[in-house]
């Protein structure tokens, strides 16, 4: 269980959850007509929505084989399907799915169209009935405290609505509030958004993008308990509910599992690192006049190789105010670097450097404990 909800998280992440019709079987999925369910318990007509997405289909009614639409039917919606060429062959020979073009496509969408305005028109009726009676059964109690709560319902519902219309739910504005991470004591100051993972049990799950080396990066998944704090935030409260379902996708959500994913995500990076640079990189490094007679330098360098470094060879230049090479320079300085660790060397160089003159770092060679040499990445 504990596997499958971890594939679960990976895939999320991601490319999202799998459903009937997605990306691995369609170009593009369209709503042309249909209805969705406000908090306020009305059915409120869409138009020509594309989604992500499209599951639990009651019919194919109608395929048009030049175009490669399959006409589709939910409970809610009546959609259009492009498919995939694979997915086309099949359903091109499913003799139980009519096969229509031009007209006749429009007059059987038409048809689907009446349907569900006719369906859910009646269940609208249905609703405004019974609203009608509870509050008639209310009305000698208490008749403003209803119609307050009833106002009060319906504009939280169109805000939530609103909000979910216009956002998506792995990307929550929250900038200005911090997020510590009880995993790893860590606080996130949140500039702009945050990328949600998952909301279990109290637990806010999120993911930061961390900097490397080397210009790469790699994601970290954090873990914040829903405190009073969060609690009184309306852009949490706000995004919590309008995405509850899309919060919850996750199950058994806990500490082992994020600790796994962060894992997997750092040596990818590290995978990267010795990709970029086999035998190591530079780091940092440094240069300092000291007086008028000498410089210091200080250079930092990554052992990415397995066999532990030695010494480091550096060679710079020292380049005038009109980019002319006035000296080369070398330094060979013993250390001991292990396997994905770092070290620093620390030099100093007998000459003075005059307004407008800088140093270049142009090659690096690390020689390793059996006697081999290797340049490394600057």
């Amino acid at each position: 269980m504990r596997r499958l909800a971890l594939f679960l998280l990976v895939s999320f992440v991601s490319i999202g959850a799998f459903a009937q019709y997605n990306n691995g079987n369609s170009f593009m999925r369209r709503v042309l007509f249909g209805y969705q369910q406000h908090d306020d318990g009305f059915y409120y007509p869409v138009t020509d929505i594309l989604v992500d997405e499209l599951d639990h289909v009651e019919a194919a009614y109608a395929y048009d084989k030049k175009a490669q639409n399959l006409y589709v039917r939910t409970a809610a919606y009546n959609c259009v399907v492009t498919l995939t060429k694979e997915y086309a062959n099949v359903v091109k020979e499913n003799k139980h799915i009519p096969q229509l073009k031009g007209g006749a496509v429009d007059m059987r969408v038409m048809a689907e169209n009446k349907r569900l305005e006719d369906k859910f028109t009646r269940l609208n009726e249905e609703r405004k009935a019974h609203l009608e009676d509870s509050i008639a059964k209310v009305r000698a109690d208490s008749i403003e405290k209803a119609r307050q709560d009833s106002l009060r319902k319906v504009r939280e519902a169109q805000e939530v609505a609103a909000y979910r219309a216009s956002h998506d739910w792995k990307c929550m504005h929250f900038a200005g509030q911090r997020l510590s991470c009880s995993l790893c004591q860590n606080t996130l100051l949140v500039e702009d958004t945050v990328a949600c993972v998952a909301l279990v049990d109290s637990v806010f799950y999120y993911r930061e993008e961390q900097k490397g080396d080397l210009g790469l990066s790699f994601s970290v998944i954090h873990a914040t308990p829903v405190d009073s704090i969060l609690l009184k935030d309306k852009r949490f409260n706000l995004h919590s509910k309008a995405f509850k379902d899309s919060l919850a996708i996750i199950e058994g959500m806990d500490a082992d599992m994020v600790e796994v994913f962060n894992n997997v995500a750092y040596m990818g990076y590290v995978d990267s690192l010795r990709t970029i640079a086999p035998n190591g990189y530079v780091s940092q490094w440094k240069w300092t006049p000291l007086d008028s007679t000498s410089v210091d330098v200080k250079l930092g360098y990554v052992n990415m190789n397995e066999k532990a470094v030695k010494a480091i060879d550096s060679h710079y230049q020292l380049i005038d105010s009109e980019g002319k090479v006035l000296k080369n320079i070398q330094a060979k300085i013993d250390t001991v670097i292990e396997y994905m660790q770092q070290g620093e060397v620390q030099t100093k160089f007998p000459f003075a450097i005059t307004e407008g003159m800088e140093m270049k770092l142009t090659k690096v060679v690390v020689i390793y404990a059996d006697g081999t040499k290797a340049a490394g990445k600057i």
